[in-house]
């Protein structure tokens, strides 16, 4: 369902290099996506149907981004790898991803720009919407009983397997002994009841569901590697950022009240999600909800990205005073 991390990776580059060859690849004539100061402006925002963007579905219903003049159309995707390309080819204006992909594609010189928060881990464990599951019944007692076991992951090489490391690691783990496979967040607590593999890295919906399943949580990884984690953010093009500030500026601002407004109405918020994901109305109204906060988090995403090198996913750390926007749209 996801393909690995040189297969994204190639796919991001074909579309570097669509955008710089073609200069606008995928920019049609339909003046949609920019415009000059204070203009309407459509934006199509690549997302994702999980908990996590449910801020972008409530400030359209609050008229948050009709104030801005911005009419938001959502382009549902599986995951960043097919949003990134979309986004850097000038098919999308703007996207959500987790931290991690977007450190991944400005190491591999991607012309990618943070401009929004878009979801954090929780303050504290007790508050985490994400936890490694193992069987209840199974070996694994503590979490050193993961060493050499085999974890599920929505995508190799990504922002799950560091986590998960980093906070294995404080427990004395041996996190080169781990192994990982991939398979789908919808089909984790099925490939871990029937043992195909040892843990899984979920988060909410399937947190909830594998707990009242025959699964039990050991270890919120988000938490544990960082209180208040930047886990995702919503992004664009260094290109779309400087021909179009004044429109990112808008969207930004709107998404921070968005954001406040979400974390303020967790009732929305599961109402919400009702309208754009498949979750059932019982899941939506037991799971926990992500933390949704209106500041980037700058010291957790320096974090991840030395967490990234560490683990050999980036040779290189990029420089976030070029991946993140600043206020004054540099």
């Amino acid at each position: 369902m996801r393909t690995g991390l040189n297969l994204r990776i190639a796919a991001l580059f074909v579309a570097l290099a669509c955008t710089i060859g073609i200069a606008a690849c995928g920019d049609d004539d339909d003046g949609g996506g920019g415009g000059e100061a204070g203009q309407a402006t459509t934006l199509k925002v690549g997302v994702i149907p999980i908990a996590d963007v449910a801020p972008l579905y409530l400030g359209m219903k609050q008229g948050f981004f009709e104030e801005e003049q911005l009419t938001i159309e959502p382009q549902l995707a599986e995951g960043g790898a097919a949003i990134t390309p979309a986004v850097v080819s000038g098919d999308f204006q703007i996207g959500f991803s987790n931290t991690i992909s977007l450190l991944i594609a400005a190491s591999q010189n991607l012309p990618v720009q943070i401009i929004s928060p878009g979801v954090s881990g929780a303050a504290s464990e007790k508050d985490a919407w994400d936890d490694l599951l193992v069987p209840k019944s199974g070996p694994v007692k503590s979490t050193k009983d993961l060493e050499g076991k085999t974890i599920a992951v929505n995508t190799l090489k990504n922002i799950c397997e560091v986590t998960i490391k980093a906070s294995l690691e404080k427990d004395g783990v041996d996190v080169d002994s781990l192994k990982f496979a991939e398979v789908p967040f919808p089909d984790m607590n099925a490939a871990l009841d029937a043992g195909r593999v040892d843990g899984a890295c979920v988060v909410e919906p399937f947190v909830s569901q594998g707990k009242a399943g025959k699964s039990k949580g050991v270890n919120p990884f988000y938490e544990r590697t960082a209180p208040n984690l930047t886990v995702a953010t919503y992004f664009t093009t260094k290109q779309y950022a400087e021909e179009n500030a004044d429109v990112v500026d808008r969207f930004v601002s709107a998404m921070q009240k968005s954001l406040e407004y979400a974390q303020s109405h967790p009732d929305e918020v599961r109402e919400v999600l009702l309208d754009y994901t498949e979750i059932p109305p019982e899941a939506a109204e037991a799971i926990k909800l992500p933390q949704w906060r209106d500041d980037l988090g700058e010291p957790t995403i320096e974090l991840l990205s030395e967490l990234s090198k560490k683990y050999g996913l980036i040779e290189e750390e990029p420089d976030l005073g070029e991946l993140i926007r600043q206020p004054d749209g540099g």
